[in-house]
């Protein structure tokens, strides 16, 4: 007769499964003395990949802009820079 894995087995099978994008939960999760109800670990390991997700996209995004406004705050103050010394 084959057992079914208790909760505590089959949480650690699933943190060991994940990437090293998990390992701040996963962490997290090691550190407790018990590990919380499995719908729960669950729950919150599919919280953290909705984060993880929108910190991806918000970055690319975030690059771009400072890069632009980077560019844009050189340009500015070069052309100023020449108006004061009289380039021009």
């Amino acid at each position: 007769m084959v057992q079914a894995m208790d909760d505590d087995d089959l949480i650690i099978c699933i943190l060991c499964g994940l990437g090293s994008e998990f390992d701040p939960i996963v962490a997290a999760l090691n550190a407790r003395d018990m590990f919380p109800p499995l719908e729960r670990v669950i729950g919150k390991l599919c919280d953290f990949e909705i984060r993880l997700q929108g910190t991806r996209t918000s970055q690319s995004s975030v690059a771009f802009y400072t890069n632009k406004n980077r560019f844009h705050a050189r340009s500015q103050g070069s052309h100023n820079a020449r108006r004061r010394s009289g380039g021009y």
